[in-house]
């Protein structure tokens, strides 16, 4: 009998999206079982759910599945038994691409860590992983060159590090599988993993203003990441409605000592610097140094950012310290989650008191 709200078997299987989400996290058990991730059973049905951020009745029904083909025995209520030997290769194992603008090796310590760690943890999940470094991709008009870059990979998952605004769209307009290893611009909706930049400004400026710091800078060089821009508008917020100039300059050695030296031949020097990066704090410290300026006594300073040979200077920059190995793990689990979707995880950084910041 067929009516209206009738449908055949084949019209069903073109439309279950639930079906899908549940055949998905099938597919990423699989491959973590077949890496060997567990030894001889799964964890429980309440951890999985969490884990892959999907609903417990979507777990049951793929660990079901799995059961049905003979790679799982229910052990109790809850967990399930591993059967047979994990595969440690095959032709099944999925593709995951980060892209890089330039050589690892050019990149900082605490980034190459991330690097590192994320890629041990995709392949132990059972995850081919690949660095592609393409500067072409960053270019201002790069949709040529990522849909030629793309098509020989398709179903692969991309993960796109300090990406700009043009590969942020292209990606998000083409539906490609994507992670950005940063924030992400207005308007884009990707998943992404990121230091809370915004929050930790926020506290930076606080910080300074508790210091009866009033007349404030904030050097940032002109290339545009999205995670600077949300560092800007977070100390602004916590500057409390004190003076803020926003200093942008070429990224390189001297864009800093000019945007420094114009700030000392202001009528009104700032009594509170805010350097984003590591290497721009050094360059602005020894620069202020040369010229006499004594750091904190005249000029109090806050790096945002943390690198290991910040330590071994004197003065040592106050600052706030990411960790890597949670940027590797939050990464990870977004690509070896069955759907993506616009989720933003943010990690807070620690901070370093250092000997960079005084009262006024």
């Amino acid at each position: 009998m067929k009516g209206r709200g009738w449908r055949s078997h084949s019209s069903l299987s073109m439309m279950p999206q639930r079906v899908s989400l549940i055949d998905q996290t099938a597919a990423v058990l699989r491959e973590r079982l077949d890496s060997g991730e567990w030894n001889s059973s799964l964890p429980g049905e309440i951890h999985l759910a969490s884990e892959l951020q999907v609903g417990r009745n979507t777990v049951r029904a793929a660990l079901a599945t799995l059961e049905s083909e003979g790679r799982l025995t229910r052990a109790n209520g809850r967990r399930r038994a591993i059967n047979g030997q994990p595969l440690k290769t095959g032709p099944h194992r999925r593709r995951v691409f980060l892209i890089l603008a330039r050589p690892v090796g050019e990149f900082t310590p605490s980034t190459i860590l991330w690097i590192t760690e994320t890629q041990k943890r995709l392949e132990r999940l059972g995850w081919n992983f690949e660095l592609r470094i393409e500067p072409a991709a960053y270019r201002k008009r790069p949709c040529g060159y990522l849909s030629s870059l793309t098509a020989d990979a398709p179903g692969a998952v991309w993960i796109l590090h300090r990406s700009t605004v043009a590969m942020q769209r292209w990606f998000q307009d083409g539906g490609l599988r994507v992670v950005l290893a940063g924030s992400r611009h207005t308007g884009i909706t990707l998943p992404e993993v990121d230091a809370d930049f915004r929050a930790v400004s926020r506290h930076a400026a606080g910080r300074f203003v508790a210091y009866g710091h009033r007349d404030l800078a904030i050097l940032r060089p002109d290339d545009a990441y999205a995670g600077d821009s949300e560092s800007v508008a977070g100390f602004q917020e916590g500057a409390l409605g004190n003076l803020v100039r926003d200093i942008q300059y070429p990224n390189e050695p001297q864009g800093v000592i000019r945007a420094i030296g114009q700030l000392l031949q202001s009528a009104q020097r700032p009594t509170g610097l805010y350097i984003l990066h590591p290497e721009h704090c050094v360059t602005a410290i020894s620069f202020l140094l040369r010229q006499g300026i004594s750091v904190p006594g005249q000029l109090s300073v806050i790096c945002r950012d943390d690198e290991p040979y910040l330590a071994m200077l004197s003065p040592e920059p106050t600052r706030y310290r990411r960790n890597p190995q949670a940027m590797a793990s939050k990464l990870a689990s977004l690509v070896a989650r069955p759907t993506f979707t616009g989720k933003s995880i943010r990690i807070m950084p620690i901070g370093v008191p250092g000997e960079t910041l005084s009262r006024k």
